[in-house]
């Protein structure tokens, strides 16, 4: 296995993130604004969440999506994310079970899908590929399972 994987999730994954991020920490920031002056609360504590916002819209999905690297070899499929915490896993052919291919609302909307692997011990994602590119995966790595 190589020490970086070269694959990397669809582009568009860092906007579904944003969204993500933003509808949780928007809610957030309307709540302590809505909570503050009841308990007579400084208004300036709507700066945590407010910041927690412009961090997590702005900074995490970019950061995230560049950490995120993945390859499917004859051998193994190899994943590797994280950004404080970077984990790398290998997943040998002869350990998969069956593999789905998943796809929410929102990953619907930017024509994503995330593929997922299952083992007897686990289930492995790799997360917001094109919908094209997790049917492909998903084939390959089925393909090269039934082989093992």
């Amino acid at each position: 296995m190589s020490e970086l994987p070269p694959r990397r999730l669809a582009r568009s994954a860092r906007w579904v993130w944003r969204l993500q991020q933003a509808s949780v920490w928007g809610v957030a920031t309307v709540v302590v604004l809505a909570v503050a002056p009841r308990l007579d609360l400084a208004r300036s504590l709507a700066l945590i969440p407010l910041a927690g916002l412009v961090v997590a819209v702005t900074v995490a999905p970019a950061l995230r999506w560049r950490s995120w690297r993945w390859d499917v070899q004859p051998e193994a499929i190899e994943l590797r994310h994280g950004v404080l915490r970077i984990r790398h896993t290998v997943i040998p052919m002869v350990r998969v079970q069956h593999v789905d291919t998943t796809s929410g609302l929102l990953a619907q909307a930017f024509g994503l899908a995330t593929v997922q692997i299952h083992t007897a011990a686990d289930s492995h994602t790799i997360p917001l590929l094109t919908d094209v590119d997790a049917e492909g995966v998903r084939t390959r790595i089925t393909e090269l399972a039934d082989e093992s």
